[in-house]
């Protein structure tokens, strides 16, 4: 049996803001109110849902879904297959001050086949494990270990 699929695009909503220099991955779909910053790479088959914002030279993985709102700062590695709920924020500033002469980014590491739930906060320099999952709302303070369940402020580990 054969089968017949369409050819893979690539769909930018026109209220969308990818930068010039990003390179989005086949059949990947950026939604309205989107910002793809400046060296963004993606994977195939992403989906950067409304009003997310990607830092520059964030790194995306294949298949990765990110819901409305999300926010995730310059750098940010995600890897294949992680999921990242609507108006969660992952960080980079371990001690935020305007003008701030001793600020050193840290970004987040978001390791493949997790899934951050809805309005979760994940803090500077964390990685969260392959397969993991980060309960709504939580407070992710520190790293969390591939598929361990955590929830809660601070997040502690519900399951191993």
């Amino acid at each position: 049996m054969i089968t017949i699929r369409e050819p893979e695009t690539t769909t930018i909503h026109a209220q969308a803001v990818v930068h010039a220099t990003a390179r989005l991955g086949p059949d990947t779909i950026v939604w309205s109110g989107a910002v793809v910053g400046a060296e963004v790479v993606t994977g195939a088959h992403c989906c950067i849902g409304a009003n997310v914002y990607l830092g520059e030279g964030c790194q995306l993985g294949e298949s990765v879904r990110i819901q409305t709102g999300a926010f995730l700062p310059n750098r940010t590695v995600v890897g294949d297959r992680v999921f990242l709920g609507p108006n969660c924020t992952l960080t980079d500033d371990k001690r935020p001050r305007v003008n701030n002469p001793h600020y050193r980014a840290a970004p987040p590491v978001l390791l493949n086949d997790c899934s951050i739930g809805a309005g979760a906060v994940i803090l500077p320099g964390v990685t969260i494990g392959s397969g993991a999952v980060v309960g709504a709302g939580a407070v992710v303070t520190r790293d969390v270990a591939p598929y361990t369940t955590v929830a809660g402020n601070p997040a502690r580990v519900l399951t191993a």
